[in-house]
Parts: structure tokens; C-alpha cells; sequence
């Protein structure tokens, strides 16, 4: 015979039983260790269980199931010595400013203002959100914000993904992140160019004006699974793009006949985003399909 016992746990992580706080190093890692979404419909409040032996013991999160209490750099810690890899791609953020990385159960666990405050550090504006300067491996990781993710889908580097422009196994990549927005079907990132980047009189050079066009209008093709080496690319340089000012590149798909995709892209100051800096217009062959990126 299982008995039922209903336990809370707040915004700080501290786990209750009817008031009193459970501080047990022991059983508090085995009950979080053993924590699942419950099967049952019979509980709405009680949306988490954790089994031990013949007792159900039922959670109800005052936000998250989980929630992170400690970071010592590489790991984030929850229940008493309970951690999970700390990865800058994995936080996100609500639209009050609530900080959270994914989590084993729950899918995000909230960190507590004192870790959010330590990592606040590293958090940039990247456009109208937000960016973890990753300094480790060299680039941005974008936050997602928890408000927009029915329409912002993020297309980050991949391990094993050689490409100059985004990614993450050449040395000399720019490993940029981009955002699929599902409503406009546009793709944007947002950077600042540096000193690699740099051309004639502090500006941004040409050529890598041109890289950031066709690497924008490419993952228009990517995300809709298709597989379609640039054909031709015609840029207009308009401003100069300056080193160190951030800006906005974008692109999206015009329209298709058979295997030809045509395409347009622009680069924008977010300073000044009336003006724009560069445009393209790109024509990409399609030779293949792929899984949606």
C-alpha cells in the first residue's frame, strides 16, 4: 500500500512538507533524483512526483520543479549536490526578467536572483534581446526569450558544421546564431563586426559584408530542409558597415521557380535601422533535401 504525500517548492528551491523545510542532504537529492511529471490527472496542482520505496510523493512547484541554487563556473546545482553542465545555449529568460536554464525535469529550471546576478555579467543586449558573450568558445549565445518561442526558432553552430560563417569545428568561423521568425519567415542575426573583419578605414570589409548576405539567405533555404549552393549574388553597398557598431542582417525568401530559389538580404545599423547599409539579392540552386535546421 503506497501512501501520498504533498510537498512544495518555492522560487529559491527550498522543498517543504506541510511548512516545514526538508534539509536532509540524503533525501532530498533522492527525492529530486527520482522526480517525474505524474501520469495521474487526479493532482492539477501536483504536477511532478517522486517515488521512494512504497511512498508517492507528489511536488507542486511554486514556478519550476527544479530550481538552480548554485554555480561554481562549469556546473549549475540544485537539490543539495545535484548538477546539471552549465551551456550559455541553454538559458533562457521570461518576459519579467526571470532567468532559467534547461533542466532534467520540467524542461527549464529557474536560477535564483544571487546566480542570475552573477551571470548577468556575461549578458549583452544582441538586438531587441539578449546574447551570453561566450568568450570560451569565441561568440554569442542568443537567450531564448520563453515569451516568443511559439514563433523564434534559433539555428545555433554545430559541433561538427566546418562553415566560416556559422560553424563551430573551424577555427576561424564567426559562429553566428540565427533566428528563424516563424510569422514573417524572415532569418536575422545580429553582430558586431571586429577586428577580423576589418577592411579599408575601420570599415567592415566587402567581403565579408557579402559572407554575411549569402550566410543569411542560405539559412532561408536550411530551414525549409533544402540543400541549394549559391548561384549568383549581386550586393549593393550603400553606408559603410562600421567595425564595432552592431548590426542587423536579415533575409528572406522572394520567391521560386522549380530548383531556383530567389532571395534578398540587407544589413542594417541597429543605431540607425531607417538606413540600410548593404543589400543582395541571391539566386541558390536546389540540388537536395535535409532535415530542417
Amino acid at each position: 500500500m503506497t501512501r501520498d504525500y504533498y510537498y512544495e517548492i518555492d522560487a529559491r528551491g527550498v522543498l517543504t512538507l506541510d511548512g516545514v523545510v526538508q534539509d536532509d542532504p540524503w533525501f532530498v537529492d533522492l527525492f529530486f533524483r527520482r522526480l517525474a511529471p505524474t501520469a495521474s490527472p487526479e493532482y492539477p496542482e501536483y504536477p511532478f512526483v517522486s517515488r521512494c520505496g512504497d511512498e508517492m510523493n507528489y511536488l507542486k512547484p511554486a514556478d519550476t520543479p527544479i530550481v538552480f541554487t548554485g554555480f561554481d563556473g562549469d556546473r549549475l546545482f540544485y537539490g543539495h549536490g545535484l548538477n546539471v553542465l552549465f551551456h550559455p545555449d541553454r538559458l533562457s529568460y521570461s518576459e519579467d526578467g526571470v532567468l532559467y536554464h534547461q533542466s532534467p525535469v520540467g524542461g527549464r529550471g529557474r536560477i535564483v536572483p544571487q546566480i542570475a546576478m552573477e551571470l548577468s555579467r556575461f549578458i549583452e543586449p544582441w538586438g531587441p534581446l539578449f546574447a551570453f558573450n561566450d568568450a570560451g568558445r569565441g561568440r554569442h549565445s542568443p537567450l531564448t526569450p520563453i515569451h516568443l518561442t511559439h514563433r523564434l526558432r534559433f539555428i545555433r553552430p554545430k559541433a561538427d558544421n566546418a562553415c566560416v560563417g556559422c560553424g563551430e569545428a573551424n577555427p576561424h568561423s564567426l559562429q553566428l546564431t540565427f533566428v528563424n521568425d516563424t510569422e514573417t519567415e524572415h532569418v536575422y542575426t545580429y553582430l558586431r563586426p571586429d577586428q577580423r573583419m576589418q577592411g579599408a578605414l575601420s570599415t567592415t570589409h566587402g567581403g565579408f559584408v557579402s559572407l554575411l548576405l549569402d550566410e543569411a539567405m542560405g539559412k532561408c533555404l536550411s530551414v525549409r530542409g533544402l540543400r541549394a549552393p549559391t548561384a549568383k549574388l549581386s550586393v549593393n553597398f550603400h553606408k559603410p558597415t562600421l567595425i564595432g557598431d552592431e548590426v542587423e542582417v536579415r533575409a528572406w525568401l522572394e520567391r521560386q521557380e522549380g530548383r531556383k530559389n530567389f532571395l534578398r538580404g540587407e544589413i542594417r545599423s541597429t543605431s540607425d535601422p531607417d538606413h540600410i547599409l548593404a543589400e543582395a539579392e541571391g539566386l541558390f540552386i536546389t540540388i537536395g533535401t535535409k532535415e530542417p535546421a
